[in-house]
């Protein structure tokens, strides 16, 4: 959360685990990349663009859980 905070410069604070980040419009394209570069520096692991999906990533939940079985 504090990544996605820092780059959206929005108040995610009242935001919860599973609240649509990607399809609200309050994070975008931009940060959505820089997202995957930083998930891949976290894990280690490579993402395929085909995992790049809302349900991959549209909440907080969702990333984290993506981000697990990598």
């Amino acid at each position: 959360m504090a990544f996605l905070s820092k780059r959206t410069r929005a108040d995610l604070t009242k935001v919860d685990d599973t609240a649509a980040l990607f399809s609200s419009g309050v994070v975008d394209s931009f940060e959505l990349a820089s997202l995957m570069v930083w998930l891949e520096k976290q894990t280690g692991a490579r993402i395929n663009p085909s995992d790049i999906t809302v349900d991959n990533l549209d909440s907080i939940a969702r990333i984290l859980a993506y981000a697990s079985s990598r």
